[in-house]
């Protein structure tokens, strides 16, 4: 591939950064007095551009980068147009003349005729700049003079072969730079030369614009012009000659002091272009040679003109000397602040000429070359000069043009810029060589007033600008703290991989860390791969960071820019704070379970200094003060909670003195225990430990409503400070924080469901993404699940090596992906071959903070996503990997909805046995995240184990990078939070122990099937009789369910229909093989429960039409109702468990039948005037006066947690009976809650039994079967 050249790089960059454009057009207008041959001017047109290969060349690119593509065979064609003369004419030029060129898909060369009815035309050859300069000019009207007139006599031009093509010299123009590492090449050298001569150069000449600097500049432009004189062109060449300078040396000066008389600094940069045309092989080729070279000068000792004359003159001349330096390879190796609104090392150009004849000829027809309005600048000024001169050869006047940007200047300024320099040219051609630069008098007294205006008022702005919550200058993120999301952590390891670095932080500028355009292309290439967004490299300079693009990729995905995050005053706040998502869920479960400890966030260190109580409890009451959530308080009006933030609050800190390890451990357990009364007191409290042994431990507990794993950096880092300075005497000195809490709760509200809120576009993905998806993972548990959970949880610890945590880091980077998708996937397997299904929901949380301005905050921002996981099919790890990446990557662009409001909306099946949506949980924390014995120095210490709350989840697995000192991979430390109420600790530590071996058979080999992971040995048999073979035919490890083989007569295994696994005692397990509603149902649970039951013998659980149904036969004597069967059960079995009907019989059917016939289903009754339908009465008006009935299911009828609250207390007021939102939960209808309300089912004898046994069947003997728990039994 043939590369570009520097110069052809800068504007390829340019179309890829900004969008086709016409910024960087270059028209050749021909006037012509006469219309040519348009067949002939065709074909010379063709010959042209099959003469310079530059003509017919796209720029394409390849993983970021650019190379020219040389077309072979292009398709050249003379567009005409007809037109009235003047304004008609005018205006179709004009427009032309704008269309914008697309580099990558367009040749640069257009070339129309306008034919005007008057008889003569316009000829118009639009080239873009990427294959053209100014010489070029020179080269194309001669080249296609002579190719017309060959035309129009018939024959080809005969012209000689060009020395070199363009593609000859932007090859040639790296072997003659060469390496700039290599101290003996032209670059090295130059490139030396250029850093002295820059060193400390201002970011940008500060000017007096009517308005800021936009982000984004629009390039469009206008032009004013002036003349100087005769006279004053005649002295000013006097001036040059005493001072053995140039012209252009002269007006550069002129200019300079021009630019420090309206404001700017000393330190005047002003850019130029030169012809880049070192070799004579050059001088017939059409192409872009030109170079830009920034220009210094110092103005800072109020120099005389002729002093700065002199320094100008020696300064061009050693830049000169050092021009082959592409401006390019300047900018990528000095690496200047880079914004799209602001042009490296300078922003004003100026370039002077001698004024050409204008006349051109195109065969026999004559006309004249016309300047083109494209309105459009490239800089904030360019300054032209053309220099005119008589027959004689003596000076005429100079021509000067200020071509401006209009995003920044208004006409009136450019006017009077323009005034200043034509000033400093005539200071320089009549005021003596000696006189200082502030005795130039360029500026009138009122002119002077106006700039100073301007200067002021634009500074106003510029800090109106900056001083936007939540958008902070790069590098303010801390660099170390964890990734927001897993996109955000993609989004790093694809910096650092184009970078070249092993770590780059989420606040860290692309930039800063020696990021330039080409490696911006390779940066946005990988994006488009890893995240499948379109990144362009535009949202790179915009966005420099990881944390900031991600934000901006998120808002152009969705098409909304999200409401700015502001601090709302006091006064502007409603009177009742809404509670953010977050808050409302863990406010909802409190009402739900009660207070309790459970969602406690107790931080237990051991200090390694003794620290001061006074001073300690000042800095609580500082970090109280100076974080709103830590003062705020939980009540409710009406059902309705809401935060009440106290203006003072002091928080509680207890010293306790203990005696021996025993006692200080107990204490701790204690403090983490405490119970909050939300309503009541603030969420945050602390002890002091004091052993009698010496050691001091600090607890500090702050309730989940008011914090998170994230908050306790932010807390620990208050702390510590507040601390240190108390100590010396002082009050902390830390900046205010950006906003609060409850500003985030309402910018929270408004995000959602504002009048651009996202909660509906999000919401109506989450519908897709979990349509169809079962509400419980059928994973096997040691025992049945119960009614509701209760609470109770153990920690199984594990770790993964450090080789196996290289091998899955290469895998994620080599994969597009993040350890934790990685992670996720080999959890999957994991959960796929212990039974848990192919279609998985696993749980995680994120951050939620996607504003940097909350990055700083305590509060409570997680929330939880829902991870459905596809392992169906076998695949290949990668292939499954894969499938994460995809859902996980779409999951976390719909982050924002909050997982209560999904649940609302969604609507599964309300359960109080198991958490909704998901039941297993995964963290991967990254190394150092969240970890409090990372405070700072005046709290250090080491954190200590306490007794945890409880399990919030089933099974939640979270692993922790860990690091050497040198920053490598050592490992991953684990563990697995269990349910004991589902599960025992030899199964969690089976499950961690099997997590590890599946992490390291994937990293080992990451293209195997999920089927190939080993286990370990076999399950071992039952003497040769039953045994459990998985999907491949193969025996089934321990815990690994399959299906149930026994012997075949003649040999061999059959297959018996049942699914089973093997427990580690040998006993088969069965597994669910039915399902009701989405749920696995093993009716054996079912019936266990029922026999226990005083007056039952004998149970079948049967599912027919997708309801279970109950056979009983009960003892003799008064048999309980029917109803009262289903009571006891729905009593002691997960709602979704209790049989629907439970009809009594004589008789029970035989293993594998199902009777034909039974009883008529009982209805409920439509309820009359008394409590069932008072009770259906406040159901319909809490839901909004929806017509229900009284087996409607309240959830599934629109109600929700909040609506069940409202619903609770309007019980609790109606009929004085305290029931609890369990009971709304357990029973979600009028009819069942009715029942509860009324306190029981009253014992009765049923209408009728189901009729006798068929003379065929005997009466069913009580079943034999096991009365204990399975795993009850422990050796």
């Amino acid at each position: 591939m043939i590369p570009l050249s520097y110069a052809q790089h800068r504007l390829w960059f340019l179309n890829r950064l900004e969008g086709a454009s016409a910024a960087y057009n270059a028209p050749v207008v021909m006037r012509l007095e006469a219309t040519p041959d348009r067949r002939a001017l065709e074909a010379a047109v063709r010959d042209v551009v099959d003469r310079h290969e530059v003509l017919r060349t796209v720029y394409r690119a390849e993983d970021g980068e650019p190379y020219q593509h040389i077309v072979g065979d292009p398709d050249v064609r003379l567009e005409t147009e007809e037109c009235a003369p003047g304004d008609e004419v005018d205006a179709r030029v004009t427009a032309f003349v704008r269309l914008p060129f697309d580099v990558t898909r367009d040749l640069p060369l257009r070339a129309r005729l306008f034919t005007v009815h008057d008889g003569t035309a316009v000829l118009v050859l639009l080239v873009h700049h990427i294959a053209t300069d100014g010489w070029s000019v020179g080269c194309l009207l001669t080249d296609l003079d002579r190719a017309y007139r060959a035309r129009c006599e018939g024959r080809a031009p005969g012209w000689d072969p060009l020395p070199v093509q363009y593609a000859d010299y932007a090859l040639w123009q790296r072997d003659m730079l060469g390496d700039p590492g290599d101290p003996d090449s032209t670059a090295h050298e130059q490139l030396a030369h250029w850093r002295a001569a820059l060193d400390g150069v201002p970011a940008a000449t500060r000017l007096p614009a009517d308005r800021p600097r936009p982000a984004e500049p629009s390039h469009r432009g206008a032009l004013v012009t002036a003349r100087l004189g005769a006279a004053a062109h005649k002295a000013l060449a006097g001036t040059a000659r005493a001072h053995r300078a140039t012209f252009f040396m002269t007006a550069r000066a002129a200019l300079c002091v021009a630019l420090r008389a309206a404001g700017a600094q000393a330190d005047v940069v002003v850019g130029t272009p030169v012809a880049g045309r070192p070799e004579e092989d050059l001088h017939d080729l059409v192409g872009f040679f030109v170079n830009s070279l920034p220009l210094r000068a110092d103005l800072s000792a109020d120099p005389d003109l002729g002093t700065l004359l002199d320094q100008v003159r020696e300064g061009d001349l050693a830049a000169m000397a050092h021009e082959d330096l592409p401006f390019d390879l300047l900018v990528e190796d000095l690496d200047p602040e880079r914004s799209l609104g602001l042009h490296p090392f300078f922003q004003v150009m100026l370039t002077t000429q001698t004024a050409q004849d204008t006349t051109c000829r195109l065969g026999a027809v004559s006309g004249t070359l016309d300047a083109a309005d494209l309105a459009t600048a490239k800089f904030d000024l360019s300054f032209n000069c053309a220099e005119t001169y008589r027959p004689d050869g003596e000076p005429d006047g100079v021509l000067l043009g200020l071509q401006y940007a209009t995003d920044r200047y208004d006409e009136e300024t450019a006017h009077l810029l323009l005034a200043l320099f034509r000033r400093a040219l005539t200071a320089y051609a009549e005021q003596p060589a000696g006189t200082p630069l502030s005795r130039t008098g360029l500026l009138s007294a009122s002119e002077r007033e106006a700039i100073d205006r301007r200067h002021e008022a634009l500074t106003r702005a510029e800090q109106r600008n900056a001083a936007t919550p939540g958008e902070p200058r790069d590098g303010d993120t801390p660099p170390t703290r964890s990734a927001a999301d897993p996109r955000e952590e993609i989004l790093r390891g694809l910096f650092a991989e184009v970078l070249g670095r092993d770590e780059v932080g989420p606040g860290d500028s692309f930039f800063k860390l020696g990021g330039h355009s080409l490696l911006a292309g390779k940066l946005t290439n990988r994006i488009r791969k890893a995240l499948g967004v379109q990144a362009a490299i535009r949202d790179v300079f915009l966005a420099p960071t990881p944390a900031r693009l991600l934000r901006r990729l998120d808002e152009q995905g969705d098409g909304r820019v999200r409401p700015p995050l502001r601090p709302v005053p006091a006064a502007l706040r409603p009177a009742r704070l809404p509670l953010s998502a977050a808050q409302q869920r863990l406010w909802f479960v409190g009402q739900l379970e009660g207070p309790s400890a459970t969602y406690n966030i107790p931080v237990v260190t051991r200090l390694r200094r003794p620290v001061g109580r006074a001073a300690f409890a000042a800095a609580l009451a500082d970090v109280v003060r100076r974080h709103e959530v830590l003062r705020t308080v939980h009540r409710s009006a009406g059902g309705e909670p809401y935060q009440e933030v106290l203006e003072h609050a002091e928080p509680v800190l207890d010293v306790v003195r203990t005696d021996g390890p025993d006692e200080l451990r107990a204490a701790v357990d204690a403090a983490a225990g405490h119970v909050f009364d939300l309503a009541a007191e603030i969420p945050f409290r602390a002890w002091l430990l004091e052993d009698s042994g010496g050691d001091q431990v600090m607890v500090l507990l702050v309730h989940h409503i008011a914090g998170d794993g994230w908050s306790t950096g932010c807390l620990l880092a208050d702390l510590a400070a507040a601390y240190a300075a108390r100590a010396e005497g002082r009050v902390p000195g830390w900046q205010p924080l950006p906003v609060q809490y409850a500003d985030y709760t309402l910018w929270q509200h408004e995000l959602l469901d504002g009048e651009h809120g996202v909660a509906a576009e999000q919401l109506a993905y989450w519908r897709t993404a979990l349509d169809g998806m079962p509400p419980l993972l059928a994973l096997p548990t040691d025992r049945p699940r119960g009614p509701e959970p209760d609470g109770g949880g153990a920690l199984a610890p594990f770790e993964v090596s450090a080789a196996t945590h290289r091998a899955l880091l290469r895998c994620a980077r080599g994969s597009g992906v993040t350890l934790f998708m990685v992670v996720q996937a080999a959890l999957a397997a994991l959960l796929t071959r212990h039974g848990a299904g192919e279609d998985l929901a696993i749980g995680t949380t994120v951050a939620g903070r996607a504003d940097e301005a909350l990055h700083p905050l305590v509060g409570f921002f997680v929330n939880t996503l829902v991870l459905r996981t596809d392992t169906s099919g076998d695949p290949a790890f990668t292939e499954l990997v894969r499938r994460v990446r995809d859902t996980g990557l779409a999951a976390y662009s719909h982050q924002d909805l909050p997982f209560d409001r999904l649940v609302e909306h969604l609507s599964p099946h309300r359960s109080t046995a198991h958490a909704p949506l998901v039941q297993v949980m995964l963290q991967v924390h990254a190394a150092g995240a969240g970890d409090a014995s990372a405070a700072p120095s005046a709290l250090d210490g080491e954190p200590l184990a306490f007794r945890g709350a409880g399990a919030k989840s089933d099974l939640t697995f979270a692993l922790t990078e860990t690091v050497g000192p040198d920053g490598k991979p050592t490992g991953l430390r684990g563990v697995l939070e269990y349910a004991t109420a589902l599960y025992d600790a030899d199964t969690a530590r089976l499950l961690t122990r099997r997590l590890a071996e599946t992490l390291d058979a994937f990293a080992a080999d990451p293209a195997a099937p999920l089927s190939a992971l080993p286990y370990g040995p076999s399950a071992p048999g039952d003497g040769g009789r039953e045994v459990v073979l998985d999907a491949r035919g193969r025996r089934a490890p321990v815990r690994v369910p399959g299906e149930v083989h026994e012997p075949a007569p003649g040999g061999g295994l059959r297959a018996t229909g049942r699914r089973a696994y093997r427990g580690a005692d040998g006993v088969l397990r069965p597994v669910a093989v039915h399902t009701v509603g989405g749920y696995p149902v093993e009716p054996g649970q079912v019936e266990g429960v029922l026999t226990r039951h005083p007056a039952v013998t004998g149970v079948r659980v049967l599912v027919r039409d997708g309801r279970l149904l109950a056979l009983v036969t009960c003892a003799p004597g008064t048999p309980p109702a029917e109803s009262a069967l289903r009571a006891w059960a729905a009593e002691r079995l997960p709602e979704y468990l209790a049989p629907a009907r439970v009809v009594r019989t004589a008789w029970l059917p035989a293993p594998g039948e199902d009777p034909a016939v039974l009883p008529e289903e009982e209805h409920t009754p439509v309820p009359g005037t008394g409590t069932d339908a008072r009770l259906l009465g406040l159901f319909r008006d809490v839901l909004g006066g929806r017509d229900i009935g009284a087996d409607d299911n309240f959830f599934k009828s629109g109600g929700h947690s909040l609506l069940a609250v409202r619903l609770l207390n309007r019980i609790r007021s109606e009929f004085g009976q305290d029931l609890t939102l369990r009971d709304v939960f357990r029973n979600p209808t009028a009819a069942t809650l009715s029942q509860r309300l009324a306190g029981a089912v009253a014992d009765g004898i049923e209408p009728e039994d189901a009729g006798p046994a068929p003379a065929d069947r005997r009466a069913a003997a009580p079943a034999l079967r096991r009365r204990t728990r399975a795993g009850a039994r422990r050796g």
